[in-house]
């Protein structure tokens, strides 16, 4: 069956009249009574008494003719969606955010138009662990990261927009013999015992801080943390201090001073996205970004 048979039946079922509907879509007679043969022989079925003067509806002719505009219109809003698909303007997009860090005015911009602009589009924003956040990337379940660029700039694959750059920031608790500074080098610090996130010892935002000490001269007591909601907790609690950058929300925590540091290097926030990505969806809202920058 095809929607060419289909047109050729709904001309006959409108005019009733062989010759009529042959004019109607511009084709032969032969032809068009050639395509609703093949439809009946299709079905199974008889659609028109045929005499050779009326031609008239049989009941299966009667119910396809009144089914043919609900078809009609179901076909089309198929190839809407379809369309709508291939363009981006349909589908989902997984995007994963950082942790604790607090979203930068771009990425609220950005977020906020998009979810307005195409809501046909299931947008799902999660909050990840650093370390989790580039393997769900190279496993295809986000299409794109919001993340801090330790080495992911790097990655072959990867394609990436730097969205802000931020200062440093050593958390420390409010009876810290710094915790009155407007600032401080990492040299003031390298006696106290340092936090860091067990899982990226050795990548990641904990081997950056590892380096950075390393850089100043420094071998910091480390304490390893499962996490970085621990490695708050342990802050405030006083079992040591931590590093993050300013727009982590751990630098707004009211139980903890945050001092920023003046010999770290700035952290680069980034889009991040697979370079071979089919996601249409994808490609706006990248765009976006751009255009909020």
């Amino acid at each position: 069956m095809t929607f060419k048979q289909l047109e050729y039946f709904a001309a006959v079922a409108r005019t009733l009249s062989f010759t009529e509907a042959a004019n109607e879509v511009y084709v032969s007679q032969p032809a068009l009574s050639r395509g609703i043969v093949s439809l009946e022989n299709e079905l199974g079925v008889s659609l028109l008494n045929r005499n050779h003067h009326t031609v008239s509806l049989t009941p299966a002719g009667t119910l396809l003719a009144s089914e043919l505009p609900d078809l009609r219109k179901e076909l089309d809003r198929v190839i809407t969606l379809v369309r709508q698909t291939e363009n981006g303007l349909m589908g989902r997009l997984n995007i994963g955010v950082l942790e604790e860090q607090q979203l930068d005015e771009v990425m609220q911009v950005t977020f906020n138009y998009f979810a307005q602009s195409l809501p046909l589009v299931e947008f799902t924003p999660v909050r990840m662990e650093g370390r989790d956040l580039l393997d769900e990337l190279n496993r295809n379940r986000l299409d794109i990261i919001f993340s801090m660029d330790f080495g992911i700039s790097d990655c072959p694959d990867l394609d990436t927009l730097q969205l802000d750059s931020v200062p440093f920031c050593m958390i420390v608790p409010p009876d810290h013999r710094l915790a009155g500074r407007t600032h401080a080098s990492l040299a003031d610090f390298a006696q106290d015992t340092i936090i860091i996130d067990e899982g990226q010892k050795l990548t990641g935002e904990a081997a950056f801080m590892q380096s950075c000490f390393h850089q100043a001269g420094i071998e910091p007591n480390l304490k390893l943390a499962t996490n970085i909601h621990t490695r708050l907790l342990w802050t405030e609690s006083g079992f040591g201090i931590s590093m993050f950058n300013a727009s982590n929300r751990a630098c707004s925590s009211t139980n903890i001073r945050a001092i920023p540091l003046t010999d770290v290097p700035n952290a680069r926030l980034v889009l991040a996205w697979k370079r071979d990505s089919q996601n249409p969806s994808l490609r706006i809202f990248t765009h976006l970004a751009e255009c909020c920058l």
